[in-house]
């Protein structure tokens, strides 16, 4: 628990942000070294204030306590530094600190879905469809959960035979009910706030960088002028992912936010599922999943458990993968050529 409690007390530090952490992280390398660098090197990254507040331990919370929830609650938990680590969200300029989650981590990748709370019938019909479409083509879909298109999302998702993440905007341990039914061995719960934070306006609208984060691309099904879904839609853009919008009716103010979407955003119009993948209709990370997990090297053992797959079948597609020359072994480990 050495690594968590390390990150815990990175992440109570008044004043000290994910951006400043990112910053410190790709400098020292891990949350132990941040803690026992040089004060003169962390004044020249993060100035004096945020340096003092770091040495002194000047915390809003204690990291002791939280590991005992998180043990006693039997938590799953991920830092910046493990190997299970989202590589979509080290990407990010304030990555998570920690991550918090139930369920099983796979390594699938997928598309956003998010949209208004009170859908319209066609709206759901397309989710449908959109689910269905998407697990047939080897991707999952992650959103935030919420009644209406988001869970939806998810819902169908699972019908399909297919995998999902949920990240919550509020600590696992307040997620509502209906969003349990979600956890399994093809559902997953994830947060980056501490497991007993209740849901706040600012608690969604933080964790909306991370539904698009995580996505190949994002589709906003059903959305007003004034829906949270186009706070993702914005992380979206900014973080370059393709930015696709369905519209049911282009009259209708309960499509306007899309409408926008297309006029200021760039957004394109999805008018069938097929289409989200007929311009790239096997992406890298789609396609090969263990090209996206050899971005670091790997054993044998460490990709059959993150990607829950065959033994016989992961060594047919190493084997393959070696012969068109795309990854190679070294030693023990895979990596990427």
């Amino acid at each position: 628990m050495e690594e968590l409690y390390n990150w815990l007390t990175l992440k109570a530090v008044k004043g000290l942000g994910e951006v400043s952490i990112k910053r410190l992280w790709l400098r020292f390398g891990s949350a132990k070294a941040i803690l026992c660098a040089d004060p003169s090197e962390l004044r020249s990254i993060i100035g004096i204030q945020r340096t003092r507040a770091l040495l002194r331990r000047s915390l809003s919370f204690d990291p002791e306590r939280v590991i005992k929830v998180v043990e006693r609650e039997g938590i799953g938990w991920l830092t910046p530094e493990g190997e299970l680590y989202p590589s979509a969200f080290r990407e990010l300029e304030d990555p998570p600190t920690v991550l918090f989650y139930r369920g099983e981590l796979k390594a699938v990748p997928m598309i956003g879905v998010v949209g208004t709370r009170r859908p319209e019938l066609q709206s759901l019909s397309f989710i449908k469809a959109l689910a269905r479409e998407a697990v047939s083509r080897g991707y999952g879909v992650c959103s935030g959960g919420a009644p209406g298109c988001d869970y939806q999302s998810h819902v169908e998702c699972l019908l399909a035979g297919g995998y999902t993440v949920c990240l919550l905007g509020m600590g696992l341990l307040k997620a509502p009910p209906y969003l349990q039914k979600l956890v399994g061995e093809r559902g997953l719960l994830m947060s980056e706030f501490l497991p007993e934070t209740r849901a706040e306006e600012y608690t969604f609208t933080k964790r909306n960088r991370l539904i698009s984060g995580l996505s190949e691309a994002l589709v906003v099904v059903e959305a007003g002028e004034k829906s949270g879904a186009l706070i993702t839609a914005r992380h979206a853009t900014r973080q370059r992912k393709p930015l696709w919008v369905y519209i049911g009716n282009s009259s209708s103010q309960r499509w306007l936010g899309c409408v926008k979407l297309v006029n200021e955003q760039g957004a394109k119009v999805l008018h069938s599922p097929s289409a989200l993948f007929g311009e790239a209709p096997t992406p890298a990370g789609s396609r090969e999943p263990i090209l996206a997990l050899l971005s670091t090297p790997k054993t044998f053992d460490q990709l059959l458990e993150l990607l829950g797959a065959d033994p016989s079948e992961l060594n047919l597609k190493l084997l393959q993968l070696e012969m068109e020359g795309k990854i190679a072994r070294q030693g023990y480990y895979y990596v990427t050529l």
